[in-house]
């Protein structure tokens, strides 16, 4: 993770290892969109769809980065939402 204040990379916290920013709010963000990734893996594995999808868009919303556009078009395709998933995938090039 990279320091909003000093741009120095950061692999442990709280407190940034140059600048010694307070991150704790940034890494307790990044633990909670790694648990939302995690419970939509999950959840395809279950056949959860709808509850796959609910989360993915959850992670997409703590950090919309390729992985979580990913999983959430693959759940939007697997709920039968095409348009959807069309337009998610879409966003992949951005």
């Amino acid at each position: 993770m990279r320091c909003p204040v000093c741009r120095a990379e950061n692999d442990k916290g709280p407190n940034c290892r140059r600048c010694r920013a307070d991150l704790g709010s940034i890494f307790a963000l990044e633990e909670q969109w790694q648990r939302a990734l995690n419970a939509t893996y999950q959840s395809l594995a279950d056949g959860q769809f709808r509850r796959a999808r609910a989360l993915a868009e959850g992670a997409q919303a703590l950090h919309n980065d390729a992985k979580a556009r990913r999983l959430a078009a693959m759940s939007a395709l697997l709920t039968r939402d095409f348009a959807s998933a069309r337009r998610i995938y879409k966003s992949l090039d951005k």
